[in-house]
């Protein structure tokens, strides 16, 4: 028997209730300061990643592409959240309206990372291909000179 199961018995409470309350509890923790990194990331990551377990499994495209756009945006998120992270905490109630976006971005209603997807990233997706190239010319370039400066490239 599973954890929902054993406290549904002896609670008395639905699993879906207990689901709530439990829900209720971590952003609580978060709003009070308690664990305010740990449990934004278990309601960030944790809960998206068993729902994308289940859309995987599902017949449904419609819950997979969800699930997938919310990965993108949220490893993007997730990229500003580590380079700007330390100014961003600064900022007061971060945390909350840090997991405020995280599930606007992930709630089936909202479908916030959907819209972020269509309203901004996409219409910057072509660019990615251009900086790429960039990159790696700039990179190739720095090697052949770094070579010639150590007397490498000479034979």
């Amino acid at each position: 028997m599973g954890l929902l199961e054993t406290i549904s018995q002896v609670t008395g409470l639905p699993r879906d209730k207990i689901i709530k309350f439990a829900f209720i509890g971590l952003v609580l923790f978060v709003v009070f300061g308690v664990g305010q990194a740990i449990v934004t990331t278990l309601l960030g990551v944790a809960y998206p990643v068993f729902m994308s377990f289940g859309a995987l499994e599902s017949s449904d495209q419609g819950d997979d592409q969800q699930w997938l756009t919310y990965w993108v945006v949220f490893g993007l998120f997730n990229m500003i959240d580590q380079f700007a992270g330390f100014i961003l905490r600064f900022i007061p109630f971060y945390y909350v309206l840090k997991l405020a976006i995280l599930i606007w971005l992930f709630h089936p209603k909202t479908q916030g990372a959907t819209w972020v997807y269509k309203n901004y990233i996409r219409e910057y997706a072509g660019h990615i291909d251009e900086i790429e190239k960039s990159v790696e010319d700039s990179v190739i370039n720095g090697m052949s000179r770094a070579k010639s400066v150590v007397g490498l490239g000479k034979k």
